[in-house]
Order: structure tokens, then sequence, then C-alpha cells
């Protein structure tokens, strides 16, 4: 069984990875309006990094007046995507390192714009979990229609228990 710490670990891992290789991409490229969930891969990576905030800061924690940094349109490159990343990643690894049982299982207002939903620590944060993982697909989507190969997503690369070894 996985923990909800386990799964955060993977999908702050992957999503670095796309950050990278976003990173690596003409930033026209990454700024194009695709007409996708949110137009463009840049503001799809810093809605992931959002959403994150929003639940641990916002939704768990209750940190009063949780809102974005900034406006998506104000981020210029990609080192002020990944400084934010930065900032959010430490804010949930910080959370995390303190949570416990007790603290995961605490019952939380899940509120959100379709209503408030009664959901334990835990459950918020895999909410957040799997809006990672919807928004990774669409990346690797928008990736392929440009004939660029997406980084390496699956578990068995990226987990935190896995132990690799190349074969040539």
């Amino acid at each position: 069984m996985f923990t909800i710490k386990e799964l955060h670990q993977y999908s702050s891992k992957v999503r670095r990875a796309f950050l990278e290789k976003l990173r690596s991409l003409p930033w026209e490229t990454v700024i194009k309006n695709r007409e996708a969930s949110f137009y463009s891969m840049k503001d799809i990576m810093l809605h992931m990094i959002d959403n994150e905030d929003m639940v641990v800061s916002g939704q768990i924690l209750k940190v009063p007046d949780c809102k974005r940094a900034r406006d998506w349109e104000e981020y210029r490159d990609m080192p002020m995507i990944r400084e934010h990343l930065d900032e959010v990643e430490k804010r949930t690894k910080d959370y995390l390192e303190k949570a416990d049982e007790n603290e995961l299982g605490r019952r939380v207002d899940f509120t959100v714009r379709s209503g408030t939903f009664d959901l334990s620590a835990e459950e918020c944060l895999m909410q957040s979990f799997t809006e990672q993982l919807y928004h990774m697909g669409e990346l690797i989507a928008l990736l392929w229609q440009e004939n660029i190969e997406p980084p390496r997503m699956q578990w068995y690369w990226n987990g935190p228990r896995t132990r690799t070894s190349e074969h040539s």
C-alpha cells in the first residue's frame, strides 16, 4: 500500500521532470495558446503548482487570504516558474513532514465553486494528487502534438521505493 506522502513524492518528481522538459523548449512553444484546459503548457504547469498550494495552504491549513502568488501573465520565463514551484513544494514538504496519522485524518471543509465537501486532510491531498495526474496527461498530449517526447512519468521510473537498473 502506498502512503499519500509517497504519492506526493512521486507527483512532485514527475512534475519537476515536466518543468525541465518545458524549460528545454523555446518559450514561444511553452506559451502558445493551444485551447487546452488552461490554454498553454505554461499555464497548465502553473495551475498544477497553484492547485497544490490551494489545497495545502488554502484548504487544509486555512491560511488566511491564500491566493495565487501572481497572475500567470506575470511569469516571463521558466526560472520564475521554477522559483514558484520551489516555494510551494517547500510549504507542502514542511506540512507533510509534520503530518501524522491524526493530522491526515482531520476533517476539512474543502470548498470549491461547486460546493463544500467534508474530506479528511488525506483526501484533500489525494484530490491534489489526482489533479496533477490529469494535467500531466494533458501536457503529454500537447507535447506529442509538437512531436516532443514527454518525460518518463511511470511509477517504476519515479516511485519513491523504485530502484532502477537500466539494461543496455
